[in-house]
């Protein structure tokens, strides 16, 4: 049985044992999320991953759209970006091109990756993924002004940014900017 007076001392002992043990863990291999729009992931060797969560669009015909992006980063910023995107069409063709217009240049897409399509109500929505520069998906994806067309052998579709995802690229583009 513990006498009254060591009590204290054995008190001592576990609150410095268990601070000791809260603070001292391992960093985990996902660090998280940033803010509510960039989540980062650690990939070892110094590398990091960034996931920039979907940002939505609307067409011209006022059917929903969403983008989101992915990238690593190693000593500078000329890694690829994936970019993945959905959108609505009529038909369930083959997209076979996709133009970004920053406003002021195009930028047409080497290739095109469908991912899935599905029925939704009477339009199909189409899962899509292309590969950019980090300069070019800066000079066009983070643009406020951009707008994306996509095309198939008998039909298109243009998507821009909702006015609320236009505040959201504001807070994106700065955080980007903050970490490389």
């Amino acid at each position: 049985m513990l006498k009254l007076n060591k009590l204290p001392i054995v008190i001592f002992i576990t609150f410095i044992a268990l601070s000791t043990y809260s603070c001292g863990g391992i960093k985990p291999a996902a660090t998280g999320k940033i803010s509510k729009y960039v989540e980062d992931f650690f990939l070892g060797d110094g590398k990091m991953q960034y996931f920039v969560k979907p940002i939505d669009y609307i067409s011209t015909t006022e059917d929903k759209a969403t983008l989101d992006a992915t990238f690593r980063r190693a000593d500078r910023k000329n890694d690829s970006v994936t970019v993945n995107f959905s959108v609505l069409l009529n038909k369930n063709n083959t997209v076979n091109k996709v133009v970004i217009n920053n406003g002021e240049t195009e930028y047409i897409t080497e290739s095109v990756k469908t991912f899935y399509t599905q029925k939704e109500d009477e339009k199909i929505s189409h899962r899509l993924s292309i590969k950019t520069t980090y300069a070019d998906y800066q000079n066009y994806l983070l643009n406020q002004i951009h707008f994306i067309t996509v095309t198939t052998e008998d039909e298109s579709a243009t998507i821009s940014l909702t006015e609320k995802s236009k505040q959201k690229l504001e807070n994106i583009v700065a955080i980007l900017s903050d970490l490389l």
